[in-house]
């Protein structure tokens, strides 16, 4: 194609057609330039292509994230409800009488004591915040709710990391306290070394029925202090009612 062009160009100056020659030249460059611009037309709508698919990919990503977190959150409030609802029945319970470690055992083996910490799918988000590819979402309105629904997750993440941080120092000193409590809560699971007659012999249980003790005060606070914090669990109803847009 170049030899063909290039002898049209010599035959026009042989035969001293300048006039003609010139309008070529003009006619050739107008087409380079043309084409140049289809090429790099081209070559835009294939990164803007790539592009879309990232995105496309990215928020699939994203919305499968949600709804495994959705999921979570459904599952935190439901096991929230129910030990508050096991705090607020122990609360009351410990106010009447226990005759016995076993009676004792059969009022309060259930309460649970267990720290969990936050726990969400958000590597999809982290690598976009990390790549910088935030900005790749095209609609503002899922782009900002996106960013506020992760920053309200790390607000109460960090709100349960600095509970339940609290509530293990609350609970050990509670529990230093009595060497056969120390084995209470894991009695009847593998391994356990707990039995009510641990609780007979040594009168650990006396204390219940003696709301002025220190002991009695101590598991009142510790009650109390898990009771809230199971509340504040329930705050990830927030985050299960506002996902961005699953």
């Amino acid at each position: 194609m170049i030899k063909f062009f290039r002898l049209i160009r010599q035959q026009l100056l042989t035969q001293n057609k300048f006039s003609k020659y010139f309008l070529y030249a003009i006619g050739e460059i107008i087409l380079v330039v043309i084409g140049i611009l289809i090429a790099l037309s081209i070559n835009n709508w294939n990164e803007e292509r790539k592009t879309t698919n990232t995105e496309i990919e990215y928020l699939i990503r994203l919305r499968s994230d949600l709804a495994n977190d959705t999921a979570y959150y459904h599952r935190r409030v439901k096991s929230a409800d129910k030990i508050i609802e096991d705090h607020k029945k122990a609360i009351i319970l410990s106010y009447n009488e226990i005759t016995s470690a076993q009676d004792f055992y059969e009022r309060f083996h259930n309460i649970a004591w267990s720290s969990e910490f936050l726990t969400i799918r958000d590597n999809t988000y982290a690598e976009m915040h990390n790549a910088g590819q935030i900005n790749i979402i095209k609609n503002e309105k899922i782009k900002t709710e996106l960013l506020e629904f992760y920053r309200q997750v790390d607000v109460v993440a960090k709100h349960f990391e600095e509970f339940n941080n609290t509530s293990i120092g609350f609970l050990s000193d509670f529990l230093i306290q009595s060497k056969a409590l120390k084995h209470f809560w894991s009695y009847g699971q593998e391994g356990s070394s707990w039995t009510t007659k641990m609780l007979d012999e040594s009168d650990d249980w006396q204390w219940i029925n003696d709301p002025k003790s220190e002991l009695f005060k101590s598991f009142q606070f510790t009650l109390g202090f898990y009771k809230n914090k199971h509340i504040l669990n329930s705050t990830v109803r927030l985050l299960q009612k506002n996902p961005p847009f699953y």
